[in-house]
């Protein structure tokens, strides 16, 4: 259920064009892809010998992995070559950077206004999309990312030592993370498919 909570709350904030707070992106991120992982530990618990608290470790994994996904979307050269370049722009998502970088605290009202209009048009030409995306970065919302990445990279390998440790799982981690570190931006660069 709360998988479904988590995913309508993003496709609310797309169709009235409102952009979300850092803490309700959280909140729909732990219930939309922490949903998946409570389920899965669930149904590991019942074969288990010894109980743990998995809260902590399923929130922490469930922000990080959505955040590293909107990240990648906006960031990775393969993703945008093997997918479609700056996908979370055409589908009107507020993802993480974008959130960041729309935040009002910045006081801007005039590149919050821009970022909310591009949104709405859901664009599809890679010209407007590269603008976005400097905009995004001149903002600083990419390192702000990164950051949160990390932030939430430490907490997750601290969790799993807290839980007896696992090998695999902190191999998992390090390897999504060593992905993203750090990524040149798309919007200044040119796709190999001469966009």
């Amino acid at each position: 259920m709360e998988l479904h909570r988590g995913q309508g709350k993003e496709l609310y904030w797309r169709d009235i064009v409102q952009c979300p707070t850092e803490e309700e992106y959280e909140q729909m991120a732990m219930q939309k892809t922490g949903g998946l992982f409570a389920l899965t530990v669930q149904l590991m618990e019942l074969f288990g010998k010894k109980q743990y608290d998995f809260k902590s470790l399923i929130k922490n994994l469930a922000v990080y992995f959505q955040i590293r996904d909107d990240y990648i979307n906006l960031c990775s050269r393969t993703y945008a070559e093997q997918k479609t370049f700056a996908e979370d722009l055409t589908e009107g998502k507020f993802s993480f950077p974008i959130i960041v970088a729309i935040d009002k605290k910045y006081n801007d009202d005039e590149i919050i206004s821009k970022h909310l209009n591009i949104l709405r048009q859901r664009p599809k030409d890679v010209e407007v999309k590269k603008y976005c995306i400097r905009i995004i970065e001149e903002r600083g919302a990419f390192g702000y990312t990164l950051n949160r990445l990390q932030e939430l990279h430490d907490l997750l390998i601290s969790h799993i030592d807290m839980l007896g440790g696992n090998k695999e799982l902190e191999i998992l981690i390090e390897t999504l993370h060593e992905d993203i570190q750090p990524m040149r931006s798309l919007g200044s660069m040119k796709m190999s498919n001469g966009k």
